[in-house]
């Protein structure tokens, strides 16, 4: 663990540094598969861009409040403060969708589509955000005796819960897996991943995030050893939330195949404008035809 680099006397937070790049990464991402392969003009890129700025809100807000309130159960009080990724994606997501199917002159497919285009985005933004995390001796795993543990040194959080102790003072943690890179290596694979999908099912890449994403986390909580809050029972907060996650990538697959949510196509619509057409016309003869046969019996 490196919480900073110098330059010269600048200290520079890895962390922060990290979060940034990823934030970076989808930003690149996101105007790459949108403008770049999709031909979009540069008005509907800011527009979708402008949405990923209200979903990064409500995806704030969202790990906010389910890193308090899974906090606030293993304490058994009110516990106020931090974020978890997955509380944020479970904000993000349907917000971002939301309002993307809102926006006047775009098809639900059209903004779908874009939806699905913001995924390889998040996969390589959070990699680099896990490779943050490792610097900064987060999200740790637990205690091992394999030849992939690794030493976080004094201060960390991982030496406050597994202190290793050498003439009564802290030396740093014992060894234990470095989770932010396992999960580093899985969203990176995963990136790759979607943008060999994007060429052959590019409408598929949401869907396929969600279930990916989430059955590697719900596996890799197992793992897992540091602070995340409680649920209460036996599943942790994390694996709670990777349900959830799979349950929006179910949704996602039936409301591609027009099993929910169903929208009516244009042919549809003309379908049915005719037949109220035809109906209306019925009535009009009917009540004209009743006006008639009431003529001739005055």
């Amino acid at each position: 663990m490196r919480p900073f680099i110098y330059i010269g006397k600048i200290k520079i937070p890895l962390y922060g540094t990290f979060a940034i790049l990823g934030l970076l990464a989808f930003i690149v991402c996101a105007v790459f598969f949108v403008e770049k392969k999709e031909k979009a003009d540069e008005k509907t890129t800011n527009g979708v861009l402008f949405i990923c700025a209200a979903g990064a809100a409500a995806s704030y807000a969202c790990a906010y409040f389910f890193n308090s309130l899974f906090h606030s159960i293993a304490n058994k009080k009110v516990t106020l403060g931090g974020i978890t990724w997955l509380g944020g994606v479970l904000g993000a997501f349907p917000a971002m969708l939301l309002l993307l199917l809102k926006r006047k002159n775009r098809t639900a497919e059209e903004s779908v589509l874009q939806f699905n285009l913001l995924m390889p985005g998040v996969a390589l933004g959070h990699a680099l955000g896990r490779v943050g995390c490792f610097f900064a001796g987060c999200c740790y795993g637990a205690v091992t005796d394999s030849a992939l543990g690794v030493r976080f040194p004094a201060g960390s959080a991982a030496a406050r819960r597994f202190p290793e102790i050498a003439d009564g003072k802290i030396i740093g943690s014992l060894p234990v897996l470095p989770t932010q890179l396992f999960e580093a290596a899985f969203e990176l694979a995963l990136f790759f991943a979607l943008c060999v999908l994007y060429k052959k099912r590019k409408r598929i890449l949401a869907e396929t995030y969600a279930f990916a994403y989430g059955a590697f986390r719900f596996i890799l909580e197992f793992f897992r050893a540091d602070n995340r809050g409680a649920t209460g029972f036996f599943l942790s907060p994390s694996q709670v939330m990777s349900v959830i996650l799979i349950v929006y990538g179910v949704l996602l697959l039936l409301y591609r195949r027009g099993v929910i949510f169903k929208k009516k196509t244009k042919a549809q619509s003309a379908d049915k404008t005719s037949e109220n057409g035809e109906s209306a016309s019925e009535n009009l003869e009917n009540v004209c035809k009743n006006f008639e046969e009431k003529s001739e019996n005055d």
